[in-house]
């Protein structure tokens, strides 16, 4: 109940104001922030959570204000949060789908210029719940092992048509941080989108290691923390070692970067926890070229900065902090560790380029900079929430210079 409330009404926050600004004299902006917020919780509650009485909302509502020692505030309060009531049981027409899914003007009219129709249905899908997705480690257990031990947990699932290493959450509650095959490292929580994007990558990989006549692989992920992709690509390798796809002799190495010490801390617990061999870390800014790893990759995971605008269900402050210049900012960001990137690469390696937004400009607008760098696109696919099954993303795979 508390995570769908905090959830939820930090999602809302704009419709919410919207409901209140409906029935108060006072504007939400000019609120005391405390009684904005707990006006915004008890509306949350009364409008867009079933199950709970009205008389609890409100009443719990006020309790709130007296905790908070405003006791002649009360009365306010409870005045709203009936007028609340009584807009509800009338009918709620909002002016526009920005109101109705609180989504700043801004981005919801980026969408409309980016994707039409689509737009609307993102607005919505970025609202409510998001299914759940895991990586199966294979080096470890099975799809149908991994699926009877999270049942014994308490989990549900169903496995994901199209890549084998995926499944999807169908009942119970997940806490990572709870469960034993979690800690054991028998999967990692990643997106289907995300997972799709290195399965589609690794596919290439599987048939330029075949054709490559060199005994050692090197392959860099430039911006790794927290380290998913890169513990996804140790874990297919070594499968396919233990499988005898390619010869034993075959060494690969896995250097997986980022700017801080800190994030690298995370990307180690990872590879701690799921045991996977053949990945070393260290810092390394990917906007500032390292001449020291001038055509030293065979393989690029480029998963870069972006404005996120593909997650806005899982990481709602997104959608208040960014700004339209943060687009402008981040291409050109994007273009300084592309450049890199395409520096880094041998003759025909491989470069996976991928972000967790939609904006044509993050996304297929780096196609024509990246062709103008000498690569050539072998792959691309674009996901958009609501729908895709999944967040929306953005990958594309890229051969170096022949």
């Amino acid at each position: 109940f508390i995570k769908a409330l905090a959830e939820g009404t930090a999602e809302r926050l704009i419709t919410l104001d919207w409901l209140i600004d409906r029935v108060s004299k006072t504007a939400s902006s000019k609120m005391k922030p405390v009684i904005r917020m707990i006006l915004r919780m008890g509306t949350f509650q009364l409008v867009f959570m079933e199950g709970i009485p009205d008389r609890a909302a409100v009443n719990e509502s006020v309790k709130l204000v007296g905790i908070r020692h405003m006791d002649g505030l009360k009365p306010f309060v409870n005045g709203v949060l009936r007028g609340i009531i009584r807009l509800r049981d009338g009918g709620i027409s909002y002016p526009d789908k920005e109101t109705e899914y609180s989504c700043p003007s801004w981005i919801a009219e980026k969408l409309r210029h980016d994707h039409g129709e689509e737009a609307e249905r993102m607005m919505r899908a970025s609202l409510g719940e998001r299914p759940l997705y895991i990586r199966v480690n294979t080096c470890l257990t099975t799809a149908d092992e991994l699926e009877e031990k999270l049942l014994a947990e308490g989990v549900g699932t169903e496995k994901t048509e199209g890549c084998g290493h995926t499944i999807k959450l169908t009942s119970g509650q997940l806490v990572p941080s709870e469960s034993e095959s979690f800690r054991r490292g028998l999967y990692s929580v990643q997106d289907l989108s995300s997972q799709l994007a290195m399965y589609g990558l690794w596919k290439r990989v599987l048939v330029y290691i075949n054709r490559a006549k060199k005994v050692d692989i090197s392959i860099i992920d430039l911006c790794s923390a927290p380290g998913g992709k890169a513990c996804f690509l140790a874990e297919m390798l070594e499968g396919a070692r233990e499988r005898g796809v390619f010869g034993k002799d075959r060494r690969f190495r896995i250097s997986a970067f980022d700017i801080s010490e800190k994030k690298l801390g995370k990307i180690r617990e990872n590879i701690e926890r799921t045991g996977v061999p053949g990945i070393e870390t260290a810092v390394n800014d990917a906007s500032v070229f390292n001449p020291g790893l001038v055509d030293k990759a065979d393989v690029i995971i480029a998963d870069l900065p972006c404005t996120g605008l593909g997650v806005l269900g899982r990481k709602v402050d997104i959608k208040y902090r960014v700004q339209p210049g943060d687009i402008t900012a981040l291409c050109e960001l994007q273009k300084k560790m592309l450049g890199n990137a395409a520096a880094y690469l041998k003759k025909n390696g491989i470069l996976l380029f991928s972000v967790c937004t939609v904006t044509r400009e993050e996304t297929s607008g780096q196609s024509e900079y990246l062709s103008e760098l000498g690569l050539h696109k072998l792959e691309e696919r674009l996901f958009l929430q609501g729908r895709d099954p999944c967040d929306g993303f953005y990958y594309s795979i890229w051969s170096g210079k022949a």
